[in-house]
C-alpha cells in the first residue's frame, strides 16, 4: 500500500485537481495559515512546487467556482497578493507585505506586539 504522502502527486500525473486544504469545519479555519507548509510538505512527498503552489490558489478557487476572481494572478481578477523574503513554499520566508483586494493591510497583531515586547526584555546572565 502508498504511503498517504504519495496520493497527491500521483493524482497530478493522472490528470486530476488537488487541493490542500486545512480542513471543511469552523474549527479548522484558524489552520488555514499554515496552508504553505502543507503545501511544503506535499513537495517533501513528490509533488511538483507549481502544483503544490496551484493546490493552494488555483485549484481551490476552481472546485469552488470562483476562478474567474480570484486564484492567480491576471488582469481583472481580485488583487490579494503578499511580498515575502522568499519561496512562500520555504519556511524561512517572511511575508513582509499584504494586499487583498488591492489594499494594503497591517501585519501588526497582539502576537506580533507581543513578540517584540518580550524579544527586547533583559536577559538573565
Amino acid at each position: 500500500m502508498a504511503s498517504p504522502r504519495a496520493v497527491p502527486p500521483a493524482t497530478v500525473r493522472a490528470g486530476v485537481p488537488v487541493a490542500i486544504s486545512a480542513g471543511l469545519t469552523r474549527s479548522s479555519a484558524y489552520g488555514q495559515r499554515n496552508l504553505p507548509y502543507y503545501a511544503a510538505q506535499a513537495v517533501a512527498f513528490g509533488l511538483t512546487s507549481d502544483a503544490a503552489l496551484a493546490a493552494i490558489t488555483l485549484v481551490p478557487a476552481r472546485l469552488h467556482g470562483i476562478d474567474d476572481t480570484l486564484g492567480s494572478i491576471e488582469p481583472g481578477k481580485d488583487a490579494s497578493l503578499f511580498a515575502a523574503t522568499g519561496d512562500i513554499l520555504d519556511i524561512r520566508s517572511e511575508v513582509k507585505h499584504l494586499w487583498i483586494s488591492g489594499a494594503e493591510q497591517s501585519l501588526v497583531s497582539r502576537h506580533t506586539r507581543l513578540s517584540d515586547r518580550y524579544r527586547a526584555r533583559p536577559r538573565a546572565r
